[in-house]
Protein backbone atom coordinates (compact mmCIF):
# COMPACT_ATOMS: atom_id res chain seq x y z
CA UNK A 1 0.00 0.00 0.00
CA UNK A 2 1.53 2.87 -1.03
CA UNK A 3 1.01 6.26 0.78
CA UNK A 4 2.04 10.20 1.01
CA UNK A 5 4.51 11.50 3.13
CA UNK A 6 3.77 12.33 7.00
CA UNK A 7 5.33 15.80 8.27
CA UNK A 8 5.95 14.49 11.87
CA UNK A 9 8.14 16.01 14.80
CA UNK A 10 9.90 13.99 16.65
CA UNK A 11 10.32 14.38 20.40
CA UNK A 12 13.64 13.13 22.38
CA UNK A 13 13.33 10.67 24.78
CA UNK A 14 14.63 12.10 27.45
CA UNK A 15 11.70 14.53 27.18
CA UNK A 16 9.60 11.34 26.50
CA UNK A 17 10.58 9.58 29.95
CA UNK A 18 9.73 12.85 32.16
CA UNK A 19 6.79 12.94 30.37
CA UNK A 20 5.95 9.60 30.80
CA UNK A 21 6.89 9.58 34.48
CA UNK A 22 4.49 12.12 35.69
CA UNK A 23 1.98 10.27 33.76
CA UNK A 24 2.52 7.20 36.08
CA UNK A 25 2.19 8.33 38.91
CA UNK A 26 -0.95 9.92 37.96
CA UNK A 27 -2.76 6.46 36.43
CA UNK A 28 -0.82 4.78 38.78
CA UNK A 29 0.02 2.04 35.52
CA UNK A 30 3.02 0.23 36.37
CA UNK A 31 3.18 -2.71 33.35
CA UNK A 32 2.33 -2.78 30.40
CA UNK A 33 1.89 -5.65 27.94
CA UNK A 34 2.24 -5.66 24.03
CA UNK A 35 0.87 -8.77 22.65
CA UNK A 36 2.28 -8.66 18.71
CA UNK A 37 -0.61 -11.47 17.21
CA UNK A 38 2.02 -12.66 14.29
CA UNK A 39 1.43 -15.93 11.48
CA UNK A 40 3.39 -18.40 13.42
CA UNK A 41 3.61 -17.12 16.89
CA UNK A 42 2.53 -14.48 19.80
CA UNK A 43 5.10 -12.49 20.75
CA UNK A 44 4.48 -10.81 24.49
CA UNK A 45 6.95 -8.24 26.03
CA UNK A 46 6.22 -6.90 29.25
CA UNK A 47 7.92 -3.32 30.16
CA UNK A 48 7.17 -2.21 34.25
CA UNK A 49 7.96 0.79 35.50
CA UNK A 50 10.75 1.08 38.00
CA UNK A 51 12.52 3.89 40.09
CA UNK A 52 15.03 3.52 37.86
CA UNK A 53 13.19 3.93 34.66
CA UNK A 54 11.67 1.17 32.35
CA UNK A 55 12.80 -1.74 32.38
CA UNK A 56 11.37 -4.86 29.93
CA UNK A 57 10.67 -7.71 33.08
CA UNK A 58 9.41 -10.47 31.19
CA UNK A 59 9.16 -11.70 27.14
CA UNK A 60 7.57 -14.72 25.69
CA UNK A 61 7.05 -16.46 22.49
CA UNK A 62 3.94 -18.79 22.02
CA UNK A 63 4.39 -20.95 19.06
CA UNK A 64 1.74 -22.27 16.84
CA UNK A 65 1.02 -23.84 13.43
CA UNK A 66 1.64 -21.57 11.09
CA UNK A 67 -1.90 -20.07 9.44
CA UNK A 68 -2.56 -19.62 5.94
CA UNK A 69 -2.19 -16.03 4.44
CA UNK A 70 -5.86 -15.41 3.77
CA UNK A 71 -8.79 -13.71 4.61
CA UNK A 72 -9.39 -16.40 7.47
CA UNK A 73 -6.09 -15.40 9.00
CA UNK A 74 -7.95 -14.53 12.29
CA UNK A 75 -10.21 -16.84 12.77
CA UNK A 76 -7.48 -19.40 13.20
CA UNK A 77 -7.93 -21.42 16.97
CA UNK A 78 -3.92 -21.42 17.25
CA UNK A 79 -4.55 -17.70 18.30
CA UNK A 80 -7.12 -18.25 20.45
CA UNK A 81 -5.32 -21.26 22.32
CA UNK A 82 -1.77 -19.36 22.65
CA UNK A 83 -4.01 -16.81 24.64
CA UNK A 84 -5.02 -19.59 26.97
CA UNK A 85 -0.93 -20.41 27.27
CA UNK A 86 -0.22 -17.03 27.92
CA UNK A 87 -2.67 -16.24 30.81
CA UNK A 88 -1.09 -19.92 32.35
CA UNK A 89 2.35 -18.70 31.87
CA UNK A 90 1.84 -15.17 33.20
CA UNK A 91 -0.65 -13.66 36.15
CA UNK A 92 -2.12 -10.60 35.04
CA UNK A 93 -2.85 -7.63 37.59
CA UNK A 94 -5.50 -5.43 37.90
CA UNK A 95 -2.15 -2.65 37.30
CA UNK A 96 -1.56 -4.31 34.37
CA UNK A 97 -2.58 -3.22 30.47
CA UNK A 98 -2.39 -5.04 27.53
CA UNK A 99 -1.96 -3.56 23.60
CA UNK A 100 -2.64 -5.87 20.87
CA UNK A 101 -1.26 -5.36 17.66
CA UNK A 102 -3.65 -5.58 14.23
CA UNK A 103 -1.22 -6.80 11.02
CA UNK A 104 -0.96 -4.07 8.68
CA UNK A 105 -1.78 -5.84 5.39
CA UNK A 106 -5.65 -5.46 7.04
CA UNK A 107 -5.50 -1.86 7.71
CA UNK A 108 -6.19 1.25 5.28
CA UNK A 109 -4.19 4.13 5.64
CA UNK A 110 -4.83 7.53 4.26
CA UNK A 111 -3.25 10.84 4.96
CA UNK A 112 -4.45 14.12 4.64
CA UNK A 113 -3.82 18.04 5.06
CA UNK A 114 -6.41 20.31 6.65
CA UNK A 115 -6.41 23.75 6.74
CA UNK A 116 -5.82 25.26 10.68
CA UNK A 117 -8.60 25.03 13.03
CA UNK A 118 -9.79 24.93 16.51
CA UNK A 119 -9.09 21.38 18.41
CA UNK A 120 -13.21 21.57 18.67
CA UNK A 121 -13.69 21.29 14.86
CA UNK A 122 -11.22 18.95 14.02
CA UNK A 123 -12.89 15.97 14.55
CA UNK A 124 -15.92 17.40 12.10
CA UNK A 125 -13.42 17.72 9.93
CA UNK A 126 -11.56 14.42 9.73
CA UNK A 127 -15.13 12.67 10.03
CA UNK A 128 -16.07 14.70 6.70
CA UNK A 129 -13.01 13.60 5.34
CA UNK A 130 -13.30 10.23 6.40
CA UNK A 131 -16.40 9.89 4.59
CA UNK A 132 -14.47 10.67 1.54
CA UNK A 133 -11.42 9.05 2.14
CA UNK A 134 -12.50 5.45 3.71
CA UNK A 135 -14.06 3.50 0.31
CA UNK A 136 -16.62 1.65 2.86
CA UNK A 137 -19.91 2.87 4.46
CA UNK A 138 -18.39 4.12 8.03
CA UNK A 139 -20.78 1.87 10.06
CA UNK A 140 -18.90 -1.20 8.62
CA UNK A 141 -15.19 -0.12 9.58
CA UNK A 142 -13.11 0.87 12.67
CA UNK A 143 -11.14 4.40 12.22
CA UNK A 144 -8.92 6.65 14.20
CA UNK A 145 -6.66 9.39 13.42
CA UNK A 146 -3.59 11.69 14.90
CA UNK A 147 -2.40 14.76 14.32
CA UNK A 148 0.89 14.20 12.34
CA UNK A 149 2.32 17.95 12.22
CA UNK A 150 2.57 20.79 14.01
CA UNK A 151 0.13 23.93 13.39
CA UNK A 152 2.39 26.82 12.51
CA UNK A 153 1.59 30.33 11.98
CA UNK A 154 2.20 31.00 8.67
CA UNK A 155 1.44 27.15 7.47
CA UNK A 156 -1.53 26.71 5.33
CA UNK A 157 -2.68 23.21 7.54
CA UNK A 158 -1.44 20.34 8.86
CA UNK A 159 -1.05 16.75 8.32
CA UNK A 160 -3.18 14.20 9.66
CA UNK A 161 -3.49 10.18 9.62
CA UNK A 162 -6.03 8.34 8.67
CA UNK A 163 -6.06 4.56 9.94
CA UNK A 164 -9.13 2.20 9.13
CA UNK A 165 -9.60 -1.53 9.70
CA UNK A 166 -13.17 -3.45 8.67
CA UNK A 167 -15.37 -3.92 11.41
CA UNK A 168 -15.24 -7.76 11.17
CA UNK A 169 -11.80 -7.87 11.23
CA UNK A 170 -11.47 -5.68 14.61
CA UNK A 171 -14.20 -8.07 15.43
CA UNK A 172 -11.96 -11.53 15.13
CA UNK A 173 -9.19 -9.54 16.82
CA UNK A 174 -11.44 -8.75 19.86
CA UNK A 175 -12.70 -12.40 20.13
CA UNK A 176 -9.55 -13.93 19.98
CA UNK A 177 -8.28 -11.69 22.82
CA UNK A 178 -11.73 -11.62 24.58
CA UNK A 179 -9.92 -13.28 28.04
CA UNK A 180 -7.93 -10.39 28.18
CA UNK A 181 -11.02 -8.05 27.95
CA UNK A 182 -10.62 -6.19 31.41
CA UNK A 183 -7.33 -5.26 30.39
CA UNK A 184 -7.40 -4.55 27.02
CA UNK A 185 -5.92 -0.38 26.24
CA UNK A 186 -5.44 -0.06 22.53
CA UNK A 187 -5.41 -1.90 18.95
CA UNK A 188 -2.14 -0.94 17.43
CA UNK A 189 -1.31 -0.86 13.93
CA UNK A 190 1.90 -3.15 13.55
CA UNK A 191 3.79 -0.93 11.21
CA UNK A 192 3.23 2.03 13.96
CA UNK A 193 4.07 0.52 16.66
CA UNK A 194 7.37 -0.86 15.01
CA UNK A 195 7.94 3.01 14.34
CA UNK A 196 7.56 3.63 18.13
CA UNK A 197 9.95 1.83 18.94
CA UNK A 198 12.84 2.77 16.62
CA UNK A 199 12.27 6.88 17.41
CA UNK A 200 12.48 5.97 20.97
CA UNK A 201 15.07 2.93 21.74
CA UNK A 202 17.36 2.42 17.86
CA UNK A 203 18.22 6.27 17.64
CA UNK A 204 17.14 7.03 14.45
CA UNK A 205 18.53 9.74 12.68
CA UNK A 206 18.37 11.18 9.13
CA UNK A 207 16.36 9.28 6.42
CA UNK A 208 16.25 5.51 7.38
CA UNK A 209 14.75 2.73 6.00
CA UNK A 210 12.69 0.03 8.31
CA UNK A 211 12.29 -3.33 6.78
CA UNK A 212 10.10 -5.66 9.05
CA UNK A 213 9.74 -9.30 7.45
CA UNK A 214 7.45 -11.27 8.95
CA UNK A 215 5.98 -14.52 7.53
CA UNK A 216 2.33 -13.03 7.07
CA UNK A 217 4.10 -9.95 5.46
CA UNK A 218 6.93 -7.71 5.36
CA UNK A 219 6.47 -3.80 6.11
CA UNK A 220 8.84 -1.41 4.22
CA UNK A 221 8.78 2.21 6.23
CA UNK A 222 10.89 4.83 5.77
CA UNK A 223 11.67 7.22 8.29
CA UNK A 224 12.77 10.21 8.64
CA UNK A 225 13.10 13.83 10.97
CA UNK A 226 9.95 15.49 9.12
CA UNK A 227 8.32 12.35 7.06
CA UNK A 228 6.98 8.94 7.66
CA UNK A 229 5.76 6.50 4.62
CA UNK A 230 5.15 3.11 5.06
CA UNK A 231 3.32 -0.04 2.80
CA UNK A 232 2.73 -3.48 3.55
CA UNK A 233 3.54 -6.05 0.90
CA UNK A 234 2.63 -9.99 1.05
CA UNK A 235 6.51 -10.77 -0.07
CA UNK A 236 7.60 -13.92 2.90
CA UNK A 237 11.14 -14.66 1.65
CA UNK A 238 14.25 -12.53 0.36
CA UNK A 239 15.44 -12.69 -2.73
CA UNK A 240 15.34 -9.83 -5.74
CA UNK A 241 11.65 -9.54 -5.44
CA UNK A 242 12.08 -7.96 -2.11
CA UNK A 243 14.91 -6.08 -3.07
CA UNK A 244 13.28 -4.80 -6.20
CA UNK A 245 10.43 -3.51 -3.77
CA UNK A 246 12.48 -1.79 -1.34
CA UNK A 247 14.16 -0.03 -4.13
CA UNK A 248 11.38 1.01 -5.77
CA UNK A 249 9.67 2.28 -2.36
CA UNK A 250 13.05 4.59 -1.90
CA UNK A 251 12.81 5.66 -5.52
CA UNK A 252 8.44 6.60 -4.70
CA UNK A 253 8.94 8.04 -1.42
CA UNK A 254 11.63 10.05 -3.25
CA UNK A 255 9.04 11.13 -5.80
CA UNK A 256 6.47 11.77 -3.32
CA UNK A 257 9.21 14.72 -1.22
CA UNK A 258 10.57 15.89 -4.28
CA UNK A 259 13.60 16.79 -2.33
CA UNK A 260 16.76 15.10 -2.83
CA UNK A 261 16.75 11.85 -0.08
CA UNK A 262 20.09 10.66 1.06
CA UNK A 263 19.58 7.57 2.95
CA UNK A 264 21.86 6.79 5.70
CA UNK A 265 20.62 3.22 7.01
CA UNK A 266 18.52 0.44 6.89
CA UNK A 267 17.68 -1.15 9.61
CA UNK A 268 16.14 -4.75 9.31
CA UNK A 269 13.91 -6.72 11.84
CA UNK A 270 11.59 -9.62 11.92
CA UNK A 271 11.67 -13.21 12.07
CA UNK A 272 12.44 -13.30 8.52
CA UNK A 273 15.14 -11.45 8.38
CA UNK A 274 17.29 -13.05 11.70
CA UNK A 275 18.92 -15.26 9.36
CA UNK A 276 22.66 -13.76 8.54
CA UNK A 277 22.62 -14.93 5.30
CA UNK A 278 19.38 -12.73 4.66
CA UNK A 279 21.36 -10.01 5.82
CA UNK A 280 24.22 -10.29 4.26
CA UNK A 281 22.38 -10.57 0.87
CA UNK A 282 20.68 -7.34 1.52
CA UNK A 283 23.99 -5.68 2.64
CA UNK A 284 25.34 -7.12 -0.95
CA UNK A 285 22.30 -5.13 -2.81
CA UNK A 286 22.61 -1.94 -1.06
CA UNK A 287 24.93 0.80 -0.38
CA UNK A 288 23.51 1.92 2.78
CA UNK A 289 24.98 1.12 5.98
CA UNK A 290 22.42 -2.20 6.29
CA UNK A 291 21.70 -2.66 10.65
CA UNK A 292 20.13 -6.13 12.41
CA UNK A 293 18.46 -5.09 15.69
CA UNK A 294 20.86 -6.69 17.99
CA UNK A 295 20.44 -4.54 21.53
CA UNK A 296 19.07 -1.94 23.10
CA UNK A 297 19.76 1.71 23.87
CA UNK A 298 17.13 3.22 25.64
CA UNK A 299 15.40 0.24 27.85
CA UNK A 300 16.57 -1.67 30.50
CA UNK A 301 16.40 -5.45 30.63
CA UNK A 302 14.97 -7.10 34.09
CA UNK A 303 17.55 -9.37 35.61
CA UNK A 304 15.26 -12.46 35.25
CA UNK A 305 15.42 -12.78 32.00
CA UNK A 306 18.07 -14.57 30.89
CA UNK A 307 20.15 -12.45 27.80
CA UNK A 308 20.33 -15.27 25.42
CA UNK A 309 16.72 -15.18 25.24
CA UNK A 310 16.22 -11.89 24.87
CA UNK A 311 19.40 -11.72 22.36
CA UNK A 312 18.36 -13.95 19.94
CA UNK A 313 14.75 -13.07 19.76
CA UNK A 314 15.14 -9.30 20.24
CA UNK A 315 14.05 -8.75 16.42
CA UNK A 316 11.07 -10.77 16.73
CA UNK A 317 9.73 -8.16 19.65
CA UNK A 318 10.11 -4.98 17.70
CA UNK A 319 6.14 -4.90 16.79
CA UNK A 320 5.41 -5.82 20.96
CA UNK A 321 7.47 -3.37 22.54
CA UNK A 322 6.18 -0.67 20.43
CA UNK A 323 3.20 -1.72 21.53
CA UNK A 324 4.09 -1.59 25.38
CA UNK A 325 6.11 1.56 24.79
CA UNK A 326 2.73 3.43 23.47
CA UNK A 327 0.47 2.16 26.92
CA UNK A 328 3.52 3.74 28.97
CA UNK A 329 2.66 6.98 27.33
CA UNK A 330 5.83 7.18 25.46
CA UNK A 331 4.53 6.34 21.33
CA UNK A 332 4.28 9.22 19.52
CA UNK A 333 2.09 7.44 17.48
CA UNK A 334 -1.41 6.66 19.70
CA UNK A 335 -3.29 4.87 17.00
CA UNK A 336 -6.12 3.00 18.92
CA UNK A 337 -8.92 0.82 16.47
CA UNK A 338 -10.35 -0.41 19.79
CA UNK A 339 -13.97 -0.01 18.96
CA UNK A 340 -15.79 2.89 20.82
CA UNK A 341 -18.75 0.93 22.15
CA UNK A 342 -16.16 -1.95 23.62
CA UNK A 343 -13.92 1.02 25.21
CA UNK A 344 -16.94 2.17 26.81
CA UNK A 345 -18.11 -1.21 28.31
CA UNK A 346 -14.37 -1.94 29.13
CA UNK A 347 -14.51 1.56 31.17
CA UNK A 348 -17.58 0.25 32.94
CA UNK A 349 -17.17 -3.11 33.80
CA UNK A 350 -13.29 -1.63 35.01
CA UNK A 351 -15.82 0.69 37.80
CA UNK A 352 -17.99 -2.07 38.68
CA UNK A 353 -16.57 -2.92 41.73
CA UNK A 354 -16.41 0.82 42.48
CA UNK A 355 -20.05 0.90 41.60
CA UNK A 356 -21.11 -2.24 43.70
CA UNK A 357 -19.53 -0.96 46.50
CA UNK A 358 -21.16 2.34 46.11
CA UNK A 359 -24.75 0.87 46.27
CA UNK A 360 -23.54 -1.14 49.12
CA UNK A 361 -22.96 2.39 51.20
CA UNK A 362 -26.17 3.59 49.67
CA UNK A 363 -28.30 0.79 50.60
CA UNK A 364 -27.20 0.73 54.08
CA UNK A 365 -27.86 4.60 54.33
CA UNK A 366 -31.25 3.92 52.78
CA UNK A 367 -32.02 1.13 55.59
CA UNK A 368 -30.91 3.41 58.27
CA UNK A 369 -32.97 6.57 57.04
CA UNK A 370 -36.05 4.54 56.62
CA UNK A 371 -35.63 2.90 60.32
CA UNK A 372 -35.83 6.41 61.55
CA UNK A 373 -38.47 7.44 59.48
CA UNK A 374 -40.49 4.76 60.11
CA UNK A 375 -42.67 7.30 63.25
CA UNK A 376 -43.06 10.36 60.50
CA UNK A 377 -44.75 7.74 57.59
CA UNK A 378 -48.68 8.58 58.74
CA UNK A 379 -47.84 12.24 59.48
CA UNK A 380 -46.60 12.28 55.60
CA UNK A 381 -49.54 10.63 54.72
CA UNK A 382 -51.90 13.13 56.36
CA UNK A 383 -49.52 15.96 54.55
CA UNK A 384 -50.13 14.20 51.43
CA UNK A 385 -53.78 14.32 51.68
CA UNK A 386 -53.86 17.76 52.57
CA UNK A 387 -51.67 19.08 49.43
CA UNK A 388 -53.65 16.85 47.43
CA UNK A 389 -56.74 18.50 47.99
CA UNK A 390 -55.20 21.82 47.71
CA UNK A 391 -53.99 20.77 44.52
CA UNK A 392 -57.04 19.74 43.01
CA UNK A 393 -58.78 23.36 43.94
CA UNK A 394 -55.82 24.77 42.21
CA UNK A 395 -56.78 22.79 39.20
CA UNK A 396 -60.27 23.92 39.76
CA UNK A 397 -59.39 27.40 39.38
CA UNK A 398 -57.19 27.12 36.38
CA UNK A 399 -59.79 25.09 34.61
CA UNK A 400 -62.60 27.74 35.28
CA UNK A 401 -59.75 30.68 34.42
CA UNK A 402 -59.16 28.89 31.27
CA UNK A 403 -62.90 28.71 30.40
CA UNK A 404 -63.28 32.09 31.39
CA UNK A 405 -60.51 32.86 29.10
CA UNK A 406 -61.97 31.10 25.97
CA UNK A 407 -65.68 33.20 26.35
CA UNK A 408 -63.46 36.06 26.67
CA UNK A 409 -61.67 35.52 23.52
CA UNK A 410 -64.62 33.91 21.68
CA UNK A 411 -66.88 37.41 22.36
CA UNK A 412 -63.54 39.98 21.85
CA UNK A 413 -64.03 40.59 18.19
CA UNK A 414 -68.05 40.51 18.90
CA UNK A 415 -66.73 43.51 21.30
CA UNK A 416 -64.56 45.43 19.04
CA UNK A 417 -67.69 45.68 16.50
CA UNK A 418 -70.33 47.20 19.06
CA UNK A 419 -67.07 49.83 19.91
CA UNK A 420 -66.38 50.47 16.29
CA UNK A 421 -70.28 51.13 15.35
CA UNK A 422 -70.78 53.34 18.84
CA UNK A 423 -67.38 55.39 17.65
CA UNK A 424 -68.54 55.98 14.50
CA UNK A 425 -72.55 56.26 14.81
CA UNK A 426 -71.85 60.17 12.75
CA UNK A 427 -70.60 58.60 10.01
CA UNK A 428 -74.11 56.95 9.47
CA UNK A 429 -76.06 60.14 9.69
CA UNK A 430 -73.87 62.27 7.69
CA UNK A 431 -73.58 59.53 4.86
CA UNK A 432 -77.31 58.80 4.94
CA UNK A 433 -78.08 62.50 4.56
CA UNK A 434 -75.27 63.16 1.76
CA UNK A 435 -76.71 60.23 0.02
CA UNK A 436 -80.59 61.03 -0.27
CA UNK A 437 -79.34 64.67 -1.02
CA UNK A 438 -77.57 63.27 -4.32
CA UNK A 439 -80.66 61.26 -5.77
CA UNK A 440 -83.06 63.34 -7.89
CA UNK A 441 -86.62 64.09 -7.50
CA UNK A 442 -88.03 61.17 -10.12
CA UNK A 443 -86.10 58.94 -8.64
CA UNK A 444 -87.20 56.42 -5.27
CA UNK A 445 -84.95 54.38 -2.77
CA UNK A 446 -86.41 51.64 -2.02
CA UNK A 447 -83.82 50.64 0.19
CA UNK A 448 -80.17 51.24 1.77
CA UNK A 449 -77.94 48.21 2.51
CA UNK A 450 -74.73 47.84 4.41
CA UNK A 451 -72.63 44.65 5.36
CA UNK A 452 -69.27 44.16 6.74
CA UNK A 453 -66.56 41.94 4.09
CA UNK A 454 -63.54 40.46 4.50
CA UNK A 455 -61.18 40.45 1.47
CA UNK A 456 -61.71 36.85 0.63
CA UNK A 457 -65.08 37.65 -0.23
CA UNK A 458 -64.69 41.08 -2.08
CA UNK A 459 -61.84 39.27 -4.02
CA UNK A 460 -65.00 36.51 -4.97
CA UNK A 461 -67.85 39.21 -5.36
CA UNK A 462 -65.14 41.40 -7.77
CA UNK A 463 -64.14 38.40 -9.64
CA UNK A 464 -67.76 37.25 -9.96
CA UNK A 465 -68.68 40.58 -11.43
CA UNK A 466 -67.08 40.65 -14.49
CA UNK A 467 -69.37 37.40 -15.16
CA UNK A 468 -72.50 37.34 -16.42
CA UNK A 469 -76.23 35.58 -15.79
CA UNK A 470 -76.50 33.48 -13.18
CA UNK A 471 -72.91 33.61 -11.55
CA UNK A 472 -74.12 37.53 -11.30
CA UNK A 473 -77.09 37.16 -9.36
CA UNK A 474 -75.76 34.53 -7.06
CA UNK A 475 -72.73 37.23 -6.37
CA UNK A 476 -74.93 40.13 -5.90
CA UNK A 477 -77.16 37.86 -3.39
CA UNK A 478 -73.87 37.18 -1.54
CA UNK A 479 -72.71 40.32 -1.68
CA UNK A 480 -75.55 41.50 0.71
CA UNK A 481 -76.42 38.63 2.30
CA UNK A 482 -76.19 39.55 6.22
CA UNK A 483 -73.57 38.23 8.39
CA UNK A 484 -73.90 36.15 12.21
CA UNK A 485 -72.31 37.99 14.97
CA UNK A 486 -69.98 34.78 15.76
CA UNK A 487 -68.87 34.45 12.08
CA UNK A 488 -67.87 37.74 11.97
CA UNK A 489 -66.24 37.96 15.44
CA UNK A 490 -63.80 34.77 14.35
CA UNK A 491 -63.20 36.30 11.42
CA UNK A 492 -61.75 40.32 13.37
CA UNK A 493 -62.84 43.74 12.38
CA UNK A 494 -59.14 44.73 11.67
CA UNK A 495 -59.75 42.72 7.83
CA UNK A 496 -63.27 44.05 7.44
CA UNK A 497 -64.29 46.46 4.79
CA UNK A 498 -68.25 48.19 4.85
CA UNK A 499 -70.13 47.29 1.92
CA UNK A 500 -73.09 49.75 0.92
CA UNK A 501 -75.78 49.84 -1.96
CA UNK A 502 -79.07 51.07 -2.70
CA UNK A 503 -82.04 49.78 -4.60
CA UNK A 504 -84.41 51.81 -6.54
CA UNK A 505 -86.46 53.08 -8.92
CA UNK A 506 -86.27 55.61 -11.75
CA UNK A 507 -89.08 57.51 -13.79
CA UNK A 508 -86.41 57.91 -16.53
CA UNK A 509 -86.12 54.82 -17.66
CA UNK A 510 -83.11 54.96 -19.54
CA UNK A 511 -79.36 53.73 -17.81
CA UNK A 512 -77.96 56.71 -19.06
CA UNK A 513 -80.14 58.64 -17.01
CA UNK A 514 -78.85 56.14 -13.97
CA UNK A 515 -74.88 56.61 -14.67
CA UNK A 516 -75.06 60.17 -15.30
CA UNK A 517 -77.27 61.70 -12.46
CA UNK A 518 -77.17 58.57 -9.42
CA UNK A 519 -73.61 56.58 -10.11
CA UNK A 520 -71.41 59.40 -10.69
CA UNK A 521 -72.87 61.96 -7.47
CA UNK A 522 -72.03 58.69 -4.89
CA UNK A 523 -68.45 58.13 -6.87
CA UNK A 524 -68.21 62.02 -6.46
CA UNK A 525 -69.24 61.81 -2.95
CA UNK A 526 -66.99 63.36 0.26
CA UNK A 527 -68.50 63.48 3.84
CA UNK A 528 -67.07 65.59 6.75
CA UNK A 529 -65.79 68.11 4.51
CA UNK A 530 -63.62 65.90 3.12
CA UNK A 531 -61.31 66.79 0.05
CA UNK A 532 -61.47 63.31 -1.62
CA UNK A 533 -64.83 61.17 -2.38
CA UNK A 534 -65.53 58.34 0.51
CA UNK A 535 -66.38 55.59 -1.50
CA UNK A 536 -64.81 53.74 -3.64
CA UNK A 537 -65.45 50.42 -6.11
CA UNK A 538 -68.88 52.28 -6.90
CA UNK A 539 -70.48 50.48 -9.53
CA UNK A 540 -74.16 49.34 -11.11
CA UNK A 541 -74.83 45.83 -9.99
CA UNK A 542 -74.66 43.78 -13.43
CA UNK A 543 -78.11 42.91 -14.77
CA UNK A 544 -80.05 45.11 -11.81
CA UNK A 545 -81.03 47.56 -14.41
CA UNK A 546 -84.71 46.37 -16.10
CA UNK A 547 -87.48 48.41 -17.05
CA UNK A 548 -90.92 47.53 -16.27
CA UNK A 549 -94.19 48.25 -17.06
CA UNK A 550 -97.12 48.43 -14.62
CA UNK A 551 -100.54 49.15 -15.68
CA UNK A 552 -101.90 53.09 -14.61
CA UNK A 553 -98.57 53.51 -14.06
CA UNK A 554 -96.43 53.59 -16.69
CA UNK A 555 -92.83 52.62 -17.37
CA UNK A 556 -89.75 52.68 -15.46
CA UNK A 557 -86.74 51.37 -14.74
CA UNK A 558 -85.20 48.97 -11.08
CA UNK A 559 -81.35 49.55 -10.65
CA UNK A 560 -79.05 48.57 -8.00
CA UNK A 561 -75.88 50.06 -6.82
CA UNK A 562 -73.15 49.26 -4.17
CA UNK A 563 -70.06 50.32 -3.04
CA UNK A 564 -67.16 49.99 -0.57
CA UNK A 565 -66.68 53.03 2.23
CA UNK A 566 -62.77 53.58 2.17
CA UNK A 567 -61.28 53.43 5.47
CA UNK A 568 -60.08 56.47 7.63
CA UNK A 569 -56.41 54.83 6.60
CA UNK A 570 -57.35 55.03 2.68
CA UNK A 571 -58.82 58.80 3.29
CA UNK A 572 -55.91 60.29 4.57
CA UNK A 573 -53.29 58.79 2.49
CA UNK A 574 -55.16 60.32 -0.80
CA UNK A 575 -55.44 63.90 1.07
CA UNK A 576 -51.66 63.68 1.84
CA UNK A 577 -51.19 62.31 -1.99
Amino acid sequence: MKLPPIHMSFKKPDFLISKASRAFKQNKIINVWGLDIGGEALKAVKIAQTIDGMCIDDVDIIDYKAIPHDATFLQSTGIQEAIQTFLTRHTITQNDKILVSIPGQFVLSRFITVPPVDKKQLKNIVSYEARQQIPFDLKDVVWDFQQLSEQLPDAEGFDIGLFASKRTTVDHIVTNVSPLKPYLGALQVSPLAIVNFALFDQHVDGPTIIVNGEAENTDIIIVDNQHLWLRSIPIFTVDASLMKEIQRSMEYYKSLIKEDVLFKNLLLMGNKLKDPAAVKYITDNFTHEVKFVKSLNMLKVSQKIPPACLDENLSNFGVALGLALQGMGFGRLRINLLPQEFAEELEISRKKPYAIAALCCLALAIIIQYAGSRMQIAHLRKSNDYHQKILNKVKDFEKNYKNLETLAQTNKSLLDLVSSVDSSRFFWMEAIDKLLSAIPGNVSIISIQSSWIDADALKYITESARGTGTARQQSSAAFFQAKKPSALAKAGLTKKALLMGIRGESKEPSKSFIEEHILKPIQNLSLFDQKVPAFKNVEIVPGSCRQVDKEGIGSYICFEIRWIVKSSDEIQQEIKS
